[in-house]
């Protein structure tokens, strides 16, 4: 089990009502529990492997993102840039954290699997159809496997 660092300000579930209602999605209730628990941080330990075009591949967590009004690892504008102003990862996919090289690891809502995005092989999903995922790469099972 991961334990977790530099976390913002607590939270209250009225506060993760509110953002869901201004951006008009509903978090799953696995990643609600983990803000209203940790509010974003660093983890330790951080390292997590998955497997990218057949081969084993590393990479740490930097971040997970929280909930408050600061400038870095911010839920919100992370939610802006991702999925409202360029729709840059799957519709039912959302940030939940960064690694140090800018890729993201991401939560799907339709199964709470994880999942890394690597910005290097970025899609647009604007002009592309939601399954075409080459840049998009299993973590874990679940939220709660991927901290442990």
């Amino acid at each position: 089990m991961a334990i977790f660092l530099e976390t913002e300000a607590s939270i209250t579930e009225s506060q993760i009502e509110n953002l869901e209602r201004e951006l008009k999605f509903e978090f799953p209730d696995e990643y609600k529990a983990h803000l209203l628990k940790f509010n974003g941080g660093r983890c330790e330990p951080n390292i997590f492997s998955f497997e990218e075009n057949g081969m084993k591949t590393e990479s740490m967590v930097d971040w997970f993102l929280a909930l408050y009004d600061g400038e870095y690892d911010n839920l919100k504008e992370y939610f802006h840039i991702y999925k409202l102003d360029k729709k840059r990862v799957p519709k039912a996919f959302f940030p939940i954290a960064h690694d140090p090289g800018g890729n993201l690891l991401c939560m799907d809502k339709s199964n709470k699997k994880i999942y890394f995005w690597d910005h290097e092989l970025e899609v647009d999903y604007k002009n592309q159809d939601d399954s075409y995922r080459p840049n998009i790469f299993f973590v874990a099972n679940s939220l709660e496997e991927f901290i442990d």
